[in-house]
């Protein structure tokens, strides 16, 4: 399916409207051509040039004689003037003519374009006045005449000058017709298309107009959908246009609509995640409850024992409760970690400082198991809760201990840019395969035989507790877990 947009059918509209009034504009040049002062004008040309032709010719009419006639009465001279006439208007249609002196009135005429069955021969009747009063001003002020008598359907055109000299009292008069009832018509029809040509040009500069606004419109309604955040559009700003605010206005009301079901898709969520969370508590207090019940049973059993026997054996037992009792302690403060996850105390917290803490405090463990443990934190501040964050922290830097052989690295990196900050664990272990990526996070999950598989999990939780994310992802080397913490406002 041809896609084809508003503008473009615009454009095209406006291109048809350009071709329509060029179209007028030939239209009326040629009807005004018919018009009547464009055929009063033309036929005035006509009997103009028809007169210097005459004169022309019978100048080389009398150039042909050494003495000049002063009598052009005889039949031998109307019979040569008559032929001057028809060679000279041979060339100009619908024009009549001759020659006319104050001693024998008309000497000649002809009319050599005449369209009648029978050619014509005599002058005119009806002109025979006008004729001679015209061509005896010519003579009497030895300039050519030229008049027009106007009628309800035509206008007549006659034009006369001297030719000769002043002895020969002869002009040479010339004659013709526009017929101006056609012409009224072709004018009336020319004002019409002028209306029209002046309609379809007005509406081509409006069209144009109009599709310059449009464009604009539209450009700044793209800029401001660009500029605008992904996560929520600005109300859009009307255009004016009744059609295209319809949209803008339809667009608003769901930006509102989105808006809203973003903060409650955002509660939702939140309650799904406590929701999540106390699930996740009772799962784990099912385990825990295993885990704790086999030590308490041992150290029952070694209590007993020890009750039964001599006061020699009694140190051996104490020896053996107390790590158990510590073990059972720790599981419980990590249990309490979670617990409390709703009870955020956020702060500033100077990121090098803090880092610098976390990693003395697990440098002992570091040397015992031969690890270099390093850190690097720029000189920073940001918020979070400094003592849940350290326990996520402590935790990941003890999974990296425990998983690194000796003579290996555990490195802490911590880069805060922009809105992020991220805090980075790595180590020089043997690293964990894509496929348990993400089981290692899962309550009571781990792979050795010691621990209790809390430390991933409880971490997780507390970075999500943060609204961060922590994640295992690729790495050269060993293991690498990343944290990002948005950042959050006071």
């Amino acid at each position: 399916m041809v896609k084809v947009s508003l503008r473009t059918s615009l454009v095209g509209l406006w291109l048809l409207i350009v071709i329509i009034c060029l179209a007028l504009a030939v239209l009326m040049t040629g009807l005004f051509r018919l018009g009547v002062s464009a055929q009063i004008k033309s036929v005035q040309t006509e009997v103009l040039r028809a007169s210097r032709a005459m004169q022309q010719r019978f100048d080389v009419y009398l150039a042909t004689y050494n003495l000049p006639h002063k009598d052009f009465s005889e039949d031998q001279k109307r019979r040569e003037l008559g032929l001057i006439v028809q060679l000279a208007l041979a060339d100009y249609k619908g024009v009549e003519g001759g020659f006319w002196s104050e001693r024998g009135g008309f000497v000649a005429y002809a009319y050599p374009t005449y369209e009648g069955e029978v050619p014509k021969k005599d002058v005119p009747q009806a002109e025979e006045g006008r004729i001679a009063k015209v061509a005896a001003d010519a003579i009497q002020n030895r300039n050519p005449q030229e008049q027009r008598f106007d009628g309800q359907t035509e206008s007549l055109i006659l034009c006369a000058r001297p030719v000769g000299g002043s002895e020969q009292m002869l002009a040479a008069w010339t004659m013709a017709r526009a017929h101006v009832s056609a012409g009224a018509a072709y004018q009336r029809l020319t004002v019409g298309l002028a209306i029209l040509f002046t309609f379809a040009l007005a509406s081509g500069i409006w069209l144009l107009w109009f599709l310059q606004r449009w464009s604009r419109r539209i450009v700044l309604l793209e800029k401001s959908i660009a500029a605008a955040p992904v996560e929520e559009l600005p109300p859009l700003p009307e255009t004016g246009q009744v059609e295209l605010d319809r949209i803008i206005i339809a667009l608003n009301r769901l930006n509102s609509k989105l808006k809203k079901s973003r903060e409650e898709s955002y509660e939702l969520s939140r309650n799904l995640t406590k929701a999540d969370r106390v699930a996740v508590l009772g799962r784990m207090a099912a385990e825990v409850a295993h885990e704790i019940r086999n030590p308490i049973a041992a150290m029952r059993l070694r209590a007993e024992n020890a009750l039964a026997k001599s006061t020699e054996h009694h140190r051996a037992a104490l020896e053996f409760i107390l790590p158990e009792i510590l073990r059972l302690d720790d599981l419980l403060e990590r249990l309490l970690a979670v617990a409390r996850l709703d009870e955020l105390k956020f702060g500033s917290v100077h990121l090098r400082s803090w880092l610098a803490q976390r990693i003395e405090a697990l440098r002992e463990r570091a040397e015992q198991g031969s690890v270099s443990l390093t850190g690097e934190a720029p000189d920073v501040e940001w918020r979070f809760d400094a003592l849940r964050m350290a326990r996520a922290v402590d935790n990941l830097i003890l999974n990296s201990l425990q998983h690194t052989p000796p003579a290996g690295w555990v490195k802490v990196t911590i880069d805060a840019r922009g809105s992020l900050c991220h805090m980075i664990v790595e180590d020089s272990g043997p690293g964990i395969p894509p496929e348990q990526r993400e089981t290692i996070f899962e309550p009571l999950y781990t792979t050795r035989s010691e621990g209790g598989g809390l430390g991933l999990g409880i971490a997780r939780e507390i970075v999500e507790a943060h609204s961060g994310t922590l994640r295992c992802v690729d790495s050269p080397v060993g293991a690498r877990f990343e944290i990002e913490l948005p950042c959050q406002k006071s």
